[in-house]
């Protein structure tokens, strides 16, 4: 019994000094993968702002693009029919828009329906005014109608609502 007690008086502090170690080993490994969990947190959110601002860019820039000003200018062609015309700025805002498609990942639903809102009302608004035009008429009366009357209905503030919108919640990344 002598020897027994002496085996614990030497046992005891040993076996104490091992749970203490196993449990400091613990939580300095719970730390260190906290720690890198949050590191990963950091960069995968530094990245995922950087695309969503890109997503942002890219959708400002497809609205002012399709905007009838620049669309207008940037699609006219000397001697150009009215229907190849109609058919050209159309197709134009619908590359422009399934380019950019893949962005909605990164904003939110609201302001995606405002972009898809804006395209659909200029689309509309493009197949009524080639509806206005005579056969015979200049592709050139075509986009002056174009242009002139979609800032006249108010059509025109739906692009820049969803301008305004892209950056007020881009604004809310920081």
């Amino acid at each position: 019994m002598k020897d027994f007690t002496e085996l614990m008086f030497f046992i005891a502090p040993a076996a104490l000094v091992a749970v203490s170690v196993y449990i400091v080993l613990q939580k300095m490994l719970k730390n260190d993968e906290a720690q890198r969990n949050f590191i990963l947190k950091k960069t995968s959110r530094q990245s995922t702002i950087t695309i969503r601002l890109q997503a942002y860019e890219r959708l400002t820039l497809f609205l002012e693009r399709i905007s009838p000003d620049s669309l207008v200018l940037r699609i006219h062609q000397q001697n150009m029919s009215n229907q190849d015309f109609h058919i050209l700025l159309l197709s134009s805002v619908r590359e422009e828009f399934e380019h950019n498609l893949s962005q909605q990942l990164y904003i939110g639903n609201d302001v995606w329906e405002t972009v898809k809102a804006a395209k659909e009302s200029l689309i509309m608004h493009i197949n009524e005014s080639a509806a206005k035009i005579n056969a015979e008429q200049s592709s050139l009366e075509l986009a002056r109608l174009i242009v002139e009357s979609y800032a006249c209905d108010g059509k025109g503030n739906l692009i820049q609502t969803a301008i305004n919108m892209l950056k007020n919640e881009a604004k809310k990344l920081f």
